[in-house]
């Protein structure tokens, strides 16, 4: 019986991963480097440098620390806010790049802030 739980358990848990836009993909995958924006690149969490962030040069990224990674499209609008689109939700950014460190501030959800590292080589 405790095994009959511990499955359906863990099917709900990643079939509700699945509604959220979490995918299993890799998070350890190299971005494109083709695109000119500074963002393009791999970001790791500064807190834990388990967390990352990768923005492709063509509007697609993920996050997350694998294998609860989420898949994503991107933009920056003409006033530099960076845009996160996943399924049906968009999260909306003020953005902030300087020595390697993106920083990003919600623009929903009042003292949302998290700072990244550029990874080595990224």
């Amino acid at each position: 019986m405790k095994k009959f739980i511990v499955i359906a358990i863990t099917l709900l848990f990643l079939t509700g991963c699945g509604l959220l836009g979490f995918g299993g993909g890799h998070i350890d995958a190299v971005p494109s480097q083709e695109g000119d924006h500074p963002i393009v690149g791999v970001w790791e969490w500064t807190a834990s440098r388990t967390y990352i962030y990768i923005f492709n040069a063509d509007g697609n990224g993920s996050r997350g620390t694998a294998p609860a990674v989420q898949n994503f499209t991107w933009a920056i609008d003409e006033a530099g806010h960076l845009s996160m689109s996943m399924g049906r939700t968009t999260e909306h950014w003020y953005m902030e790049i300087s020595d390697d460190v993106l920083t990003i501030n919600s623009r929903q959800i009042a003292n949302m802030r998290y700072s990244y590292n550029r990874r080595a080589g990224s």
